[in-house]
C-alpha cells in the first residue's frame, strides 16, 4: 500500500529522511484492493474455476460479489480458492482486504499464554512489535540495516484458472546419480483433483534432449494427487553436469509435464529447468580424537567446495520493487567477485523465480534459509498447522533448482536460545521445547520427506551433526570445531588475522561503512550530509553505529580534516569503506588460509566465508558491499580478489612475513615414464583429513609434478618511493589448494632493504606480473603511523571508447605511491574492473563498465579519483 499511495502522489518516497516515522501510520491502519472483471461464458462452462493466489501480505479477507471466499494469514502461502459458486456471466467484483499487521501480531501475543520473545526489537530499530508472532517477512517491522514499513497487499501474482478435470498444482523433479555412475531423474507432479472426485488421465514427462519420455496411465482421487515418475537416462548420454561458479560451466536443461484427461477435455503443461548435480554435506571426524570435532563442508558432484561468498536479504523493502534487472545486476556482480554461494537469510523472504533462476544461469549456490529469525516462534496449533503449509509449498517450488546447496531451519535461533539473548534462562525448558516442536519435529520431517537430495540443517549457526546430538541445542553451538559460526567483532583490530576465529565455515562476520554521497543525496536534505546530523543518528539502527565507524577509523587511520563541512563527509564515508574493505578482506583471507590444515586442538580446515552482507534494503550505513541502487563499495571491489581463483595472501604472524597461495583446486600434472606405472592418491597425513587432496606416489619413482608451481615476487618499498628498496624471489609448487609458500623475518628483511623502521615501508607481491596479474601488499603498520607517503598528483590521462556507450578504456598516471585510489562516477551507473586499489606504477589500465547508455564525453566530465592522502590538507 506504500507503494500505491506513492504512486497516486498521495504521499512522498517513503524512504526519504525520516519517513519511515511520518508514515508510521499506513502500517497501523486496514487497506483494501478492489477492481471489477468479467466472465465468459466459456469460463462459466468449466467444472472449475479456481482464483490462485502466489502472495498476500498478510491477513487478508477476499470476497466476490460480497461472498467470502477465504481469509489468509501467511505471507509465503499461495492460496488456491474455488470460486465458481460465486461468479455470474459478465461483470464480478472482487475486494482483498488487509488487517494491520503490526494490530494482529500484538493480538496475537496478548492472546497467548506466555511471552514470545523478542517482544520488540531494540529501540534503536525504529521498529514494531512482535513480528515473530506472524507469518510475514521478518525485517519489514525493521531490522539493524533496514526501516519499518509494515507492507500489506498482493506481493506476487494473482489470477483465475479455470479447467474441466484437473490442472498441475506443481511439477518437481530430483536428479540423482545411480550406482553405475548413469543419472536418474526423479518427477513428481501435485495434481489438483476436486474433493471427492474421481479424475483419469494420463501423465507424461519429457526430457527434452533426449526426446525420452515416461508415460502411465492413472486413476486419480484425492488421496493420490501425487504422480511419482523416474526417468532412467542411458549411461551412452553423456550428461553435462552442473558447476558453481568457477569450478565448470552451468548447464541446464528442460523437463517437461504433461497431464490429459481420458475424455480429452483437459490439457495441463509445465516446463521446469533441471541442472545434474550431487549435494553432500560432510561431517566426519577431523582425526582419531573425536574431541578435534568434525568436518562442516560441501561437495558438488563429489568435488569439495569451497564456499565463497555473502548473505543476501531482500532488495527492497517493498518487493514489487524488485525486477529481474536489478536481480541480475546484483547476482552478476557476486558472480563478478568470483563468488560461488550465497546465503538467503531468514529475515527475508523466499526469493523469486527470477531470483533463483539467475543464480542457476550464474553459477551461485544458494544456502537457503527458512524465514524464521532472531526469536523464538509459538507452537500453537494454528501456527504449526501454516508454518507445515509454508515449509512443504516453498520446498516443492524451490528444490529443483540446480543452485540449491541446503536447507538451514532458522537464523542464529540455536544460538539466541543457549546465550538467553531474549532472557530465555527464565524458564529454558519451555522455549527448548518449542524450538524442538518447531524446527525438529515439524519443519524438519517436512523438508527431509519433500527433498530427499539437498541437506537440512536446523540452525545457522549449529554445530551440525553435533548439536542434533546434544539434544538440538548445544552447548555452544558457536564451537569452531563444528557446524558453522556468525563472528563479529567491532572493536578489535580488526587489519590483524590473529583476533579471528578458526572455525570450519564462516558463514556471517563483516563491518559496517557508509554508502556513497550520491546515495544518501537521494534521501537526505542538504542539511542532513553530516555524520553527525540527526538524520545520520536516525538512519543507522545498529546500536552505537556510528560511534564504532569512528572507533574503528581511528584504529586504522587518521580521521579525515577538511574544513569543508560537505568535503568532509565525503571523506569520512572514504574511510569507513577503507576499513570495512581491509577489514573483510582479513578475515576471509584468513578463512581462505585454514582450509587446508589444523592446529594442535583441532581447529581448521575451515571451507567457507560468506560475509555479512552482499545488498542493501535502503540507503543507510550497514554492512554490505553493495549500495542500495546497485553501487559497489569498496569493499565489493576488494571482494574481486580475496575470492580470486588464484589468491596471494599475506599477513603478520610472530614478527614473521608469511605467504600463502590460495587456489579453489588442484589439477594434479603427472609426468610419466613411458613403461606403466602404478599411482596411488595417498592423504597428507600432516592435514589429518582425507578431502586435502593429498599427493600421487608413484610405485616405480619417476620425476612428475603436483599440483600448479611458478615464482613469487617479493619487493620492499618505501612509501617515500616508487622505486623498490630490495627485491626477493620465491620458487613454489602447489601440494593443496592452500599453502605457504614463503616465510622470512621482517626484521631482517627491513635491514635488507636499508629500510629505518617499518612505519616507512610495505612489502609488495606478484607472480610475474604486476600490471595485469594477482598482486598483493603488506602494510607493516596502520596508517595513522606510517611515515613517508607524499600527496600525489592521481589524474586521469586517457578514455577511449571499446563498446559504444557501455565499456571503456580508462587510463589513469600517479606522481607518488598511492594507497585506497578511488574512482567514481557521480550520476552515472556502471562499475569499474578495479578500485580501492594501492599504486606502485606509475600508470595503470582500468575498464569501465556502464549499466546505462553513456558517451565518453559524459563518462569523461563525470569521472573523479583520489587517494588516501587527499583527504588530509
Amino acid at each position: 500500500m506504500y507503494t500505491a499511495l506513492m504512486d497516486h502522489k498521495i504521499i512522498q518516497d517513503p524512504y526519504y529522511r525520516d519517513n519511515d516515522i511520518r508514515y508510521r501510520w499506513i502500517g497501523l491502519a486496514d487497506w483494501t484492493y478492489s477492481r471489477v472483471f468479467n466472465v465468459s461464458s466459456e469460463m462459466m462452462s468449466m467444472v472449475n474455476i479456481k482464483l490462485l493466489c502466489e502472495g498476500l501480505d498478510t491477513f487478508a479477507t477476499v470476497t466476490i460479489n460480497g461472498h467470502l471466499v477465504a481469509e489468509t494469514n501467511n505471507m509465503f502461502v499461495r492460496y488456491v480458492m474455488d470460486i465458481k459458486p460465486y461468479l455470474k456471466l459478465g461483470e464480478n467484483s472482487i475486494s482483498v482486504s488487509f488487517k494491520s499487521a503490526v494490530k494482529q501480531a500484538a493480538n496475537l501475543a496478548s492472546n497467548h499464554s506466555y511471552l514470545i520473545p523478542p517482544a520488540c526489537p531494540f529501540p534503536q530499530y525504529k521498529g514494531e512489535c512482535h513480528i515473530n508472532m506472524v507469518r510475514k517477512e521478518q525485517c519489514s517491522f525493521s531490522w539493524d540495516w533496514g526501516p519499518s514499513f509494515p507492507t500489506q497487499g498482493i506481493w506476487r501474482n494473482i489470477y483465475i484458472e479455470s479447467f474441466n478435470t484437473t490442472a498441475i498444482r506443481s511439477f518437481t523433479a530430483e536428479t540423482l546419480k545411480d550406482t553405475d555412475g548413469s543419472w536418474v531423474i526423479d518427477t513428481e507432479v501435485l495434481l489438483d483433483v476436486p474433493e471427492g472426485e474421481t479424475v483419469e488421465g494420463s501423465v507424461k514427462i519429457r526430457f527434452d534432449v533426449t526426446g525420452m519420455e515416461s508415460k502411465q496411465i492413472h486413476t486419480l482421487t484425492l488421496n493420490n494427487n501425487k504422480i511419482k515418475q523416474r526417468l532412467q537416462l542411458d549411461r551412452d548420454f553423456v550428461v553435462q553436469e552442473w558447476w558453481p561458479n568457477g569450478y565448470g560451466a552451468q548447464h541446464l536443461y528442460q523437463l517437461y509435464a504433461f497431464f490429459s484427461s481420458s475424455d480429452g477435455r483437459t490439457i495441463s503443461a509445465k516446463k521446469l529447468t533441471i541442472g545434474f548435480k550431487t549435494v553432500e554435506l560432510v561431517q566426519d571426524f577431523v582425526s582419531g580424537d573425536p574431541k578435534q570435532g568434525r568436518s562442516f563442508f560441501f561437495k558438488i558432484n563429489g568435488v569439495p567446495i569451497f564456499l565463497k561468498g555473502s548473505n543476501w536479504i531482500p532488495a527492497d523493502i517493498f518487493l514489487e520493487r524488485v525486477t529481474k534487472e536489478r536481480l541480475r545486476n546484483l547476482l552478476q556482480s557476486a558472480r563478478d567477485a568470483h563468488m560461488n554461494a550465497i546465503r538467503v537469510n531468514g529475515i527475508g523472504v523466499y526469493e523469486s523465480e527470477d531470483f533463483y533462476e539467475l543464480a542457476d544461469e550464474l553459477g551461485i549456490l544458494i544456502w537457503q534459509d527458512l524465514m524464521f529469525a532472531c526469536a523464538m516462534y509459538p507452537t500453537d496449533p494454528q501456527f504449526l498447522s501454516t508454518v507445515s503449509e509454508e515449509i512443504s509449498q516453498q520446498v516443492k517450488r524451490l528444490k529443483s533448482h540446480a543452485s540449491l546447496l541446503l536447507w538451514s531451519g532458522n537464523n542464529e535461533n540455536e544460538k539466541a536460545l543457549r546465550q538467553s539473548w531474549y532472557n530465555t534462562d527464565v524458564n529454558f525448558t519451555l522455549y527448548y521445547k518449542d524450538y524442538v516442536t518447531l524446527y525438529h519435529d515439524t519443519i524438519q520431517p517436512i523438508v527431509q520427506s519433500e527433498d530427499l537430495t539437498h541437506p537440512f540443517i536446523m540452525s545457522s549457526p549449529s554445530n551440525g551433526i553435533e548439536s542434533l546430538q546434544e539434544g538440538f541445542v548445544a552447548k555452544e553451538p558457536w564451537s569452531e570445531l563444528y557446524g558453522d559460526i556468525h563472528d563479529y567483532r567491532y572493536m578489535d583490530p580488526f587489519f590483524d588475522q590473529s583476533v579471528y576465529r578458526v572455525p570450519r565455515m564462516a558463514s556471517e562476520y563483516g563491518l559496517q561503512s557508509l554508502p556513497t554521497y550520491d546515495t544518501l543525496a537521494e534521501v537526505y536534505a542538504e542539511e542532513n550530509m553530516d555524520l553527525c546530523s540527526d538524520m545520520s543518528e536516525h538512519r543507522q539502527h545498529h546500536p552505537l553505529g556510528n560511534v564504532q565507524l569512528m572507533a574503528e577509523v581511528i584504529l586504522y587511520l587518521n580521521l579525515p580534516n577538511s574544513p569543508d563541512r560537505k568535503q568532509k563527509f565525503k571523506d569520512t564515508i572514504y574511510v569507513t569503506q577503507i576499513d570495512q574493505a581491509i577489514a573483510v578482506k582479513t578475515e576471509t583471507e584468513h578463512y581462505r588460509r585454514w582450509q587446508n590444515r589444523l592446529d594442535e586442538s583441532g581447529r581448521g580446515n575451515t571451507m567457507g566465508a560468506m560475509y555479512w552482507q552482499l545488498n542493501d534494503i535502503w540507503q543507510a550505513p550497514t554492512w554490505s558491499s553493495i549500495e542500495y541502487g546497485g553501487k559497489w563499495k569498496m569493499l565489493q571491489y576488494f571482494a574481486q580478489h580475496f575470492f580470486s581463483p588464484l589468491l596471494i595472501s599475506p599477513y603478520e604472524e610472530g614478527g614473521m612475513a608469511k605467504v600463502y597461495i590460495c587456489v579453489d583446486e588442484i589439477k594434479l600434472h603427472v609426468t610419466r615414464h613411458p613403461h606403466t606405472h602404478h599411482l596411488q592418491f595417498v592423504p597428507n597425513p600432516q592435514h589429518k583429513a582425507g578431502f586435502l587432496f593429498g599427493s600421487l606416489v608413484d610405485s616405480n619413482p619417476q620425476p612428475h609434478s603436483v599440483g600448479p608451481k611458478g615464482t613469487l615476487y617479493i619487493s620492499m618499498y618505501s612509501w617515500a618511493s616508487m622505486e623498490p628498496l630490495y627485491n626477493w624471489t620465491q620458487e613454489y609448487q602447489m601440494n593443496v589448494t592452500s599453502q605457504l609458500v614463503f616465510s622470512a623475518n621482517i626484521n631482517n628483511m627491513l635491514h635488507q632493504g636499508d629500510c629505518i623502521r617499518r612505519q616507512n615501508c610495505f612489502l609488495f607481491y606478484h607472480l610475474g606480473n604486476p600490471q595485469n596479474g594477482p598482486t598483493a601488499w603488506q602494510a607493516l603498520s596502520t596508517f595513522s603511523a606510517v611515515i613517508g607517503l607524499k600527496k600525489t598528483k592521481i589524474q586521469v590521462t586517457n578514455i577511449i571508447t571499446v563498446k559504444k556507450d557501455q565499456v571503456f578504456n580508462i587510463t589513469i598516471s600517479t606522481s607518488a605511491i598511492a594507497p585506497f585510489v578511488w574512482l567514481d562516477t557521480p550520476g552515472v551507473q556502471g562499475r569499474f574492473s578495479d578500485n580501492g586499489f594501492l599504486m606502485v606504477q606509475r600508470v595503470k589500465q582500468l575498464q569501465y563498465f556502464a549499466w546505462e547508455s553513456v558517451d565518453q564525453n559524459r563518462l569523461g566530465s563525470s569521472l573523479t579519483i583520489k587517494s588516501l592522502m587527499d583527504i588530509y590538507y
